[in-house]
């Protein structure tokens, strides 16, 4: 090599060591926090309350720390700080100067919104979510019934912090989970709102009056139009609309029994929810299609299920009681004038002329008179281990 190639080398060499340090902007581990939860709230005078839960790893991973939050030395497994500010981003910075270790919102699982600031307005909290790279888009959403402070500062007995609790409730609640990536998506879709799993905090008493304990319960549905929120869904009509949307995870349907008294649960095991709109003269009509497999749980009454003609009257009666569900869930959307389950988005990908000449005022002059039929059929495919009334005289079944 000649001595051009080797001054070639060296500087070559020089120019590549800015490249190779690796560590100018390192982070350790254990000048980080990690959030794991956050919850956003109204304050007064519109600010906004953000609220935050880090774990804390030496308490987590000590010998006596069982749930509950509780470690050996009775303490809770996590911290918890709430900050008021204009913006999040504010409330966040004046978290920052009270805390020893980096802020790190990579690792947040649940996001909680407060009620009253679901039904002013989420769009600014949603902005943050998805516009900064460390929020990660497949974090769960959910709504609490009253501020969500409350239900960060509610310890958990089965999980270790609240915010592993809430994952598991939202996981559970529906078959996909409310992420900020498909809230997003409703928001910018046309014709289509958001929807979230309705969390609240709940008072039990295990027995001893001395020992009331307070847990969170998925009690329903919020339901938003654009970026507010202008309603709650609970019991039949929430499960209704996850019906409608595809969405129910493990349900179990319940009628009285065809004869006799008495009533026989379900489990349905499989499913498939098909929603299919048809040009309807100078509108739309709506047909919703649900095709279940399911297996009988329980009877109470002394109903011969297993006779061949007594077989297809339950599963007529358990096919209606889910119709009925579904017809509920989407008359109280309609009285909302909210549409999470994409009616409307269906007529803008479908029939986009139609859509266009009634944009403007599309949730009063389209939505609203869309007419829904409901079309369920359940196929019963195991009774279970018994194969009559377990515990009922011969003399008294019902044919």
């Amino acid at each position: 090599m000649g001595k051009t190639g080797k001054w070639a080398v060296g500087i070559l060499a020089i120019a590549l060591v800015p490249f190779v340090s690796g560590c100018w902007d390192r982070r350790e581990i254990n000048d980080m926090a990690f959030v794991t939860a956050c919850a956003a709230d109204r304050a007064e005078d519109g600010k906004y309350r953000v609220t935050v839960e880090v774990p804390l790893p030496g308490k987590i991973s000590s010998v006596g720390n069982l749930g509950g939050g509780g470690g050996s030395s009775g303490t809770k497994a996590y911290f918890i700080d709430s900050t008021v500010g204009d913006t999040f981003r504010q409330a966040n910075a004046d978290q920052q100067k009270a805390m020893s270790r980096q802020l790190y919102f990579a690792h947040m699982r649940v996001f909680v919104f407060g009620e009253e600031l679901a039904r002013d307005n989420i769009a600014q909290a949603i902005d943050v979510m998805a516009r900064v790279p460390q929020n990660r888009m497949t974090t769960y959403l959910v709504v609490s019934e009253g501020p969500g402070a409350d239900v960060l500062n509610t310890e958990s007995s089965m999980e270790k912090t609240p915010a592993e609790l809430l994952r598991e409730l939202a996981s559970q609640s529906e078959r996909h989970p409310r992420t900020v990536k498909r809230v997003t998506e409703a928001l910018l879709a046309e014709g289509q709102d958001p929807y979230m799993p309705l969390v609240s905090v709940i008072e039990t008493t295990p027995g001893d009056e001395a020992r009331k304990q307070t847990y969170i319960k998925v009690a329903g549905l919020a339901i938003f139009r654009g970026p507010q929120m202008v309603g709650m869904l609970k019991g039949r009509e929430a499960d209704g609309v996850l019906w409608a949307l595809g969405e129910i995870k493990r349900p179990i349907v319940t009628v009285p029994a065809p004869h006799g008294t008495g009533h026989v649960s379900v489990i349905v095991t499989r499913y498939r929810t098909r929603v299919a709109m048809h040009r309807d003269g100078d509108g739309v009509s709506c047909r919703i299609t649900v095709k279940a497999m399911g297996t009988l749980a329980e009877n109470t009454s002394p109903y011969m299920y297993e006779i061949t003609q007594n077989l297809p009257r339950l599963e007529h009666e358990a096919s209606l009681e889910i119709a009925d569900e579904i017809a509920s869930g989407m008359k109280a959307l309609k009285a909302m004038r909210a549409d999470p389950v994409g009616l409307c988005n269906r007529v803008y990908r479908l029939y986009p002329a139609l859509w266009h000449a009634r944009k403007k005022d599309w949730r009063d002059s389209l939505y609203a008179h869309i007419p829904v039929e409901v079309h369920v059929e359940l196929d019963l495919r195991n009774s279970g281990n018994a194969t009559s009334p377990v515990a009922v005289p011969e003399e008294d079944l019902k044919a």
